[in-house]
Formats: C-alpha cells, sequence, structure tokens
C-alpha cells in the first residue's frame, strides 16, 4: 500500500460515538454495553471494541464507523 493510499484511508476513518451508534444499530445504550460484556448473557465477540478517545480512565469512547457498518451488515445477512 502506497503512502498516498494510507492518507486516503485515514481521511476516511471516522469515529461515532456512543449516541449515534445507538441510532444506527437501533438498539439501547444497555444493550450495547451487554454485547461488549463478556459476562453478560448478551455477549457478541464480533461486535467491535470500543475505542479511547481521551487519555484518562472513564473518559471519551468512540466506534469506528466502517466495523460497526460491518457488524450491522452481518447481522442483517444472519
Amino acid at each position: 500500500m502506497s503512502q498516498s493510499d494510507l492518507f486516503a484511508l485515514a481521511a476516511t476513518i471516522c469515529v461515532l460515538r456512543l449516541g449515534v451508534v445507538v441510532r444506527r444499530t437501533g438498539l439501547s445504550r444497555s444493550t450495547l454495553y451487554g454485547l461488549m460484556d463478556p459476562k453478560s448473557k448478551y455477549y457478541d465477540p464480533t461486535f467491535p471494541k470500543r475505542i479511547q478517545l481521551t487519555g484518562r480512565v472513564g473518559g471519551a469512547v468512540g466506534f469506528i464507523e466502517a466495523e460497526i457498518s460491518r457488524w450491522i451488515e452481518s447481522r442483517t445477512a444472519a
């Protein structure tokens, strides 16, 4: 992959906050937290991992838009 390809890829990466993921998926916040929690009966290991947006614990988190879109597409195919 060339350097210009990497710059183009980086320019297209979009981070979604939890509220946007709630609207995109149609799921509640608590359901999304259940999908992310390995101790939950609703845990889904295929659900995209959240990324830390700030340096502090408990700070802002987000999700990569492309990963959320792929997860939604996988759910519609199932």
